[in-house]
């Protein structure tokens, strides 16, 4: 091997060394990046072949990805996504029904019933009356605002599921640039990690609203499905979009650009905070609503029944004491649209407290009769009481947030295992890059001395001729 080639072999070493040690500060400056991935150099014996030396050259870098880790990554953040999405809607559904202020509907039940058992005792009285139509008027009012408030949070999870749709569109749009930019970078020879780190964030950020799977092409290219159906195909981003059905549920459907029509895929949405807004809104708050509602209409209608067989001061009777006229489809709306008769509210003489109408004011066992209503098994299918109809609808409520609960803290670790494991696969362990930039350090050292003894060796010659 002549000087030259030493000179060459030298050159070569310290070309490849700097570019390792470049590669590992990069890592070291990115230690704590979101969304940063590891960056190995590539470095590879250069083969003598014809020439007069073999020495080392740097051929790139390799990005440390592992996509079955990334992908379990994405699939635990779109579940616990939605674990933590039903726990927060659940925790406002389970205040309404919370009695311990003396501000929901049990503790109006109970000043009901003690109406009128004190009406039952004097029914002359006019303050007693007054005390009853207070009493019902209440009543009336909690179950009306608590109708309006799971009416109102189901439309602000309609609201809020049309804004991660909306955001869902949006990360298309930008998935499908970042597709186009990494297939020209591949294209042109130039490095695209950047680019792949930039889309993984994006990724990221769409699992947290609704699940996704990755497949990525050898040309850098990914396709990218959400629920099942394609949502980025190259550089094409399809759109979604938030429909309700006829029995008022949403439905998640699918279009390409320009498209006027549509394919529901709301059945293969499983995960993120999209999945979570669905579960909450059509089954969780669609069935308390439901119990809410047939609980206030069987209670309502049972009182009703009794308070048409008595008679009031003034003789009437056949009066109802709730008006549910404007209950479309009883019991469903029943909590939106109940209203106390106004008669009785302008009159509390009408309200029946007697069994007959020739001794008015009578004895009162009307009334009395009324408070037996709420211990009368005439609720969900004449199975339960007032009070333990009540308590079954916030008990099922308490189950509900408690699963939430439950379901959100086990996701909440998978998500951490996940990512523990993404991390020590994929991500910068500064202890590792310290250990390789002083590998490197010191191989560039030696390459440096390679290169001053050929020199040497160089100049003796020289002074020689």
């Amino acid at each position: 091997m002549s000087i030259n080639s030493l000179l060459y072999t030298a050159r070569d070493a310290i070309q490849a060394q700097t570019y390792g040690i470049t590669v590992t500060g990069q890592n070291i400056n990115n230690a704590n990046t979101p969304g940063y991935v590891r960056r190995d150099p590539l470095l590879a014996t250069r083969i003598m072949g014809q020439e007069s030396h073999g020495s080392v050259e740097a051929l790139g870098l390799r990005r440390a990805t592992d996509s079955f880790l990334e992908g379990r990554y994405y699939s635990s953040v779109g579940m616990s996504g939605a674990a933590q999405t039903r726990d927060s809607a659940l925790a406002q559904v389970e205040a309404l029904f919370q009695d311990l202020a003396g501000a929901g509907v049990g503790d109006s039940l109970d000043r009901m019933r003690s109406a009128f058992n004190q009406l039952s005792v004097d029914p002359s009285d006019s303050i007693g009356r007054s005390e009853v139509v207070a009493a019902l008027t209440d009543f009336v009012s909690r179950v009306n605002d608590t109708g309006q408030s799971l009416a109102g949070q189901r439309q602000g999870l309609l609201s809020q599921a049309k804004d991660s749709v909306g955001q869902i569109n949006e990360s298309a749009k930008e998935l499908a640039k970042l597709n186009e930019q990494i297939v020209n970078a591949k294209l042109t020879g130039n490095d695209a990690a950047d680019l792949l780190d930039k889309r993984g964030q994006a990724l990221l950020k769409l699992s947290s609203l609704a699940d996704v799977r990755v497949v990525e092409e050898t040309d850098g290219n990914a396709l990218i499905q959400v629920a099942g159906a394609t949502l980025v195909e190259g550089n094409t981003a399809r759109q979604f979009g938030i429909d309700l059905n006829a029995d008022g549920t949403m439905k998640l459907t699918s279009s390409y650009p320009g498209s006027n029509s549509s394919t529901e895929i709301t059945g293969g949405l499983s995960g993120g905070s999209l999945a979570g807004v669905f579960r909450v809104r059509d089954t969780d708050l669609a069935e308390v609503t439901s119990k809410f509602d047939t609980f206030v209409y069987d209670f309502t209608t049972a009182l009703n029944q009794q308070h048409q067989a008595g008679y009031g001061l003034d003789g009437s009777t056949g009066l109802d004491l709730f008006d549910l006229s404007n209950v479309v489809a009883p019991p469903a709306g029943t909590s939106l649209s109940i209203k106390l008769n106004s008669a009785i509210v302008s009159d509390p003489t009408k309200l029946a407290a007697s069994d007959l109408g020739t001794t008015l004011p009578g004895s009162g066992v009307n009334a009395k009769a009324l408070a037996s209503v709420f211990d009368a098994s005439s609720i969900f299918g004449n199975t339960r009481n007032a009070g333990e109809a009540y308590s079954d609808l916030v008990g099922d409520v308490g189950v509900r947030r408690a699963d939430a609960i439950a379901e959100s803290s086990l996701r909440q670790t998978m998500e951490n295992q996940a990512y523990e494991q993404k991390e020590s696969s994929m991500g910068v362990s500064l202890d590792e890059e310290m250990i390789a930039l002083t590998r490197y350090q010191r191989a560039y050292q030696a390459s440096a001395k390679l290169l001053a003894t050929a020199d040497e060796l160089f100049q003796d010659l020289l002074g020689i001729v």
